[in-house]
């Protein structure tokens, strides 16, 4: 799919050329200045000192000797106004007012000044996100630049040719390909439902890529994505996407992958209380999950709770429970569970924080004799210091417990030998371990932002697990420090640096951590 153009540019319906012209994304306008012209499919042309168009409403704005022409007729005045889907032409004269026509130009008529419709922005040009000498545009799909440099785009290499879609639509955020330090899509082509894009990637552990995605996209009702991923160092990876709503309450989503290691795919139909999910891959394994969940319901003083079951089966071929000498007779086996999460409602608690904490408690069964019990807690306390730094606290604890009744010590056996510290000590304490495990997190972060491009996160974390000892499991003790900042206005840099303390025979384990962010 991604290797067709099934996203063939649509016809153009409009064309602005100038000396320079100017393309401010945020505001979808278009400024061309040092002798505009604009050109219509239908044979209307129009030229004037500068011109400004407004992609969001397709209306057209000519200043400074606006001449506008079709056929043999032709029109002068100060400012000229018109639409790009639209027949109403409107010319601003110092001298005479304001009069009407069409695009035919036949007979003017006066009309009522309206300040709006000539309206023309006062923008900085040096912020502008493309600078150009052509555009063409569809309307409510793209417009090209031919060429195209990025004035405040670090990175932003000038190009030829350059397609920005502003279609509007859910589809055009979704993505098939796989996650990414860095993405920079480059549009090939367009139309009002689809986008066919090249995409300048850097991905953690291959580095460099391309991608090539395709995007089918019908409103917010419904999308297509398929994507190849190829790094310049690995093997590519292939993928799609797909959603449907179905009606007002369902909806139907079907996603998959593959690369030359095999294949995987997933089918899914939900709704607020429904959900099924099938799963299957090329390496013999499948699964299937109904679940069904009631809505948060009120209990007592504003807690509320939600109570959902499941039901379905884990299948591999040549069987799940390796352990078995009869491990082929469970190539399928069937499960279903009951969970139940309660909510408490944010309360204020002394020194002027405020207290939010949830819990939930499950159980799931197995066909074969098997069940497993987990049990959490969540804490967040968010105290303001001042207007730019903020205090949080967080506790989370989670117990599980992996239970298999008369055959425990066939699925968790005593080591023998001992199992090892990193050091080499024997650890006979591990012997302890029959399935049950507890996990415990308490942090602290504090968080000052000056401004919306920069943050600053000083973050300590306690890890008390079970099991949990000389450089086995979490670290006991970490700080980090995270800075957040935009220096370019396409550009955001997220730097941290962690240090584990005395784990593993190790005081300090220093690690640093790097993203790139649009």
């Amino acid at each position: 799919m991604a290797g067709l153009p099934l996203g063939a540019s649509a016809r153009a319906t409009a064309t602005l050329d100038g000396a320079s012209v100017f393309f401010f994304s945020d505001t979808l306008t278009l400024v061309a200045r040092g002798g505009a012209r604009f050109a219509l499919a239908d044979g209307t042309r129009a030229s004037a000192d500068a011109a400004y168009v407004d992609l969001k409403t397709d209306r057209v704005v000519l200043a400074g000797h606006a001449r506008v022409t079709r056929g043999e007729a032709s029109a002068n005045a100060d400012a000229i106004a018109l639409e790009i889907d639209a027949d109403r032409v409107d010319l601003l004269d110092a001298a005479s007012g304001v009069t009407r026509t069409s695009r035919a130009l036949g007979p003017a008529s006066p009309a009522e000044f309206d300040a709006q419709r000539f309206a023309f922005p006062d923008v900085d040009d040096r912020y502008a996100f493309i600078k150009s000498r052509h555009a063409t545009i569809v309307p409510h799909a793209d417009v090209r630049f031919s060429p195209a440099s990025f004035p405040t785009s670090v990175g932003g290499v000038p190009v030829p040719s350059y397609l920005h879609s502003f279609s509007t639509g859910a589809g055009f955020s979704s993505s098939s390909l796989q996650g990414a330090t860095f993405d920079q899509p480059y549009g090939l082509w367009g139309s009002e439902n689809a986008l066919t894009a090249l995409h300048a990637r850097w991905e953690s552990g291959p580095g460099a890529a391309l991608g090539l995605q395709q995007q089918l996209v019908s409103g917010d009702d419904a999308y297509a994505t398929a994507a190849i991923d190829a790094p310049l160092r690995g093997y590519p990876v292939s993928g799609f996407n797909a959603y449907r709503r179905l009606g007002s309450r369902y909806t139907l989503s079907v996603d998959g992958s593959g690369s030359k290691y095999g294949a995987s795919g997933h089918v899914g139909l939900g709704s607020g209380f429904l959900g099924l999910d099938y799963f299957r891959s090329t390496f013999g394994s499948s699964s299937f999950t109904a679940a069904l969940r009631t809505r948060d319901r009120p209990l007592f003083g504003g807690v509320t709770y939600r109570l959902s079951g499941n039901a379905g089966f884990d299948a591999q071929y040549g069987g799940l429970l390796g352990q078995l000498p009869d491990a082929r007779r469970y190539a399928t086996v069937w499960r279903h569970g009951l969970d139940l999460s309660i909510a408490a409602p944010t309360v204020h608690i002394p020194l002027g924080a405020t207290l939010t904490t949830t819990y939930d408690v499950s159980r799931t069964w197995y066909s074969f004799p098997h069940y497993n019990d987990s049990f959490s807690a969540n804490a967040a306390v968010t105290r303001p210091l001042t207007r730019t730094v903020t205090l949080f606290g967080y506790y989370l604890a989670t117990w599980n417990a992996n239970v298999y009744p008369n055959a425990q010590a066939l699925f968790y056996p005593t080591l023998n030998p001992p199992l090892l510290l990193p050091d080499g000590t024997p650890y006979f304490g591990y012997a302890a371990f029959s399935g049950a495990g507890m996990s415990r997190t308490e942090s602290g972060v504090l968080q000052f932002t000056p401004n919306g491009n920069t943050s600053y996160r000083l973050t300590v974390t306690h890890a008390a697990d079970f099991p949990q000892f000389g450089g086995f499991g979490r670290p006991q003790w970490e700080a980090r420090a995270d800075v957040k900042f935009r220096p370019f206005p396409n550009i955001g840099i997220d730097v941290g640096r962690a240090y584990d303390f005395d784990w593993g025979g190790m005081r300090w384990q220093p690690r640093w951590s790097f993203a790139i962010t649009p």
